[in-house]
């Protein structure tokens, strides 16, 4: 889409806390947030947080593909 925003940040360190989310990868707090990797307190290296990364971005293509 032509409208779309892609926001990767990107932390030196691990995060101490944990930005919740349920099963579907989505924010249970913000609808469209997908928290991952060590910044969201669900990796604690940088391997779970690329396998952290690529099932989020699996659970956006389905959400997507299931809006269209």
């Amino acid at each position: 889409m032509q409208d779309a925003v892609l926001t990767g940040v990107e932390t030196r360190t691990s995060s101490p806390v944990r930005i919740r989310r349920g099963n579907n990868f989505e924010s249970i707090n913000t609808q469209g947030l997908y928290p991952a990797g060590e910044g969201a307190g669900y990796a604690g290296g940088i391997m779970s947080a690329a396998i952290d990364g690529i099932r989020v971005a699996e659970a956006i293509a389905l959400s997507i593909c299931a809006k269209t």
